[in-house]
């Protein structure tokens, strides 16, 4: 049943989410070639001796391309954020609700295919906006030839001697694999904690849960910060972070590995909290739109 009800989730967002993802690549290419085109004319008309005027123009031409898809990046974050929101909101405390809830399937379940759906359309808008700005930063940038050689000589010094000389003080790929699962952990815990600001939001509230809900996710957050710190703290006391002495590989590995390790019983932690909170009041003290 998880299984339809993620195709189920994934069919909803994909009708506005999927329109979105090819309008910011494809708004980010169109940038990418004005940009372009701004600074190869701007190049032209200095060679040629143009004028101060016209070259200054060009210029804001092209820092207005540059400042628009750096908007539309962002914006793109966010309401990819916003629908996400929307889609949960709509599913458990709006009309929707009533058939959601009526449907064979555990609670849990429910807000495991939100969660999941949530998650990796996140992604997959991260990696689009990283796929834009490659793009930009590679053909977008330069005013001589199709590609900026000097940004693929940066990438390419940075696989080729940063991570080299990276290895000789941390374990390149555990602790690759450490980012990966603490990126995981942190989203998972972030989103629900944004969930249960919506749920609390609409238990409390009769009218305007949007603004209830965001006014809980401030409350909570600052909660969650506070909590965080006071981990934190207790864990790096508890270990000695202070007199450690971070002189060879192995123990620049063991402290990073304990470091990830900690924040990630924290994120863990934080994530099934949320998690049964919202379980809870799905069960048993649901208000309805």
């Amino acid at each position: 049943m998880l299984k339809k009800l993620l195709k189920h989730d994934f069919r909803a967002l994909s009708r506005t989410l999927v329109p979105m993802q090819i309008g910011v690549l494809g708004g980010g290419l169109v940038a990418t070639l004005l940009t372009a085109l701004t600074l190869r004319i701007g190049q032209n008309t200095a060679n040629a001796g143009g004028s101060a005027l016209l070259r200054s123009l060009i210029m804001g031409l092209c820092g207005t391309a540059s400042v628009l898809i750096g908007v539309a990046i962002m914006a793109s974050a966010l309401v990819t954020l916003l629908l996400i929101c929307y889609h949960f909101y709509r599913s458990f405390l709006a009309d929707e609700g009533y058939l959601t809830f009526t449907l064979p399937v555990s609670t849990s379940k429910l807000i495991w295919s939100k969660l999941i759906t949530a998650m990796v359309w996140t992604v997959i808008n991260a990696l689009v906006v990283m796929v834009t700005l490659i793009i930009f930063s590679v053909f977008g940038t330069t005013s001589n030839g199709i590609v900026n050689l000097e940004v693929l000589q940066a990438y390419r010094t940075f696989f080729t001697e940063i991570l080299p000389q990276a290895s000789q003080y941390v374990n390149v790929p555990v602790m690759s694999v450490e980012i990966v699962v603490i990126g995981v952990l942190a989203l998972a815990s972030q989103l629900l904690e944004i969930f249960f600001a919506i749920v609390i939001g609409g238990q409390i509230a009769k009218k305007h849960r949007v603004l209830a809900a965001i006014g809980m996710y401030l409350l909570i957050n600052m909660g969650v910060g506070m909590i965080s710190t006071a981990f934190m703290s207790v864990v790096a006391f508890g270990e000695g972070v202070s007199s450690m002495a971070l002189e060879t590989v192995p123990e620049v590995t063991r402290f990073m590995t304990s470091t990830f390790g900690w924040y990630g019983v924290l994120f863990a932690g934080l994530a099934v909290g949320f998690f049964f909170l919202i379980r809870s009041i799905f069960k048993k003290n649901l208000n309805l739109q």
